[in-house]
């Protein structure tokens, strides 16, 4: 059997309105909300803002309380990674 040859064109314009599009920037806040829940009530997620061509939402500390827990326990690190499995 011969090998075979696959090309693949990215059309960076549709990329960018695809991220833009209503139901990637609700998943993206979602996300972020999953995140905060299992990091804890220390933790918030902020709305999702367009960043470059994409949505990005962030979790962040509610207060020192949170940044010590972060560094001391790595709650929020560990968040991420149960939302990746």
């Amino acid at each position: 059997m011969g090998a075979v040859q696959v090309r693949v064109e990215v059309l960076s314009e549709g990329l960018a309105a695809l991220m833009q599009e209503a139901g990637i920037v609700s998943a993206t806040d979602a996300a972020a909300e999953r995140i905060a829940s299992i990091a804890g009530f220390e933790f918030e997620a902020k709305p999702a803002q367009t960043v470059g061509d994409r949505p990005m939402a962030l979790v962040v500390p509610v207060g020192i309380e949170g940044m010590e827990e972060e560094a001391r326990d790595k709650v929020l690190s560990k968040a991420v990674s149960a939302c990746r499995s």
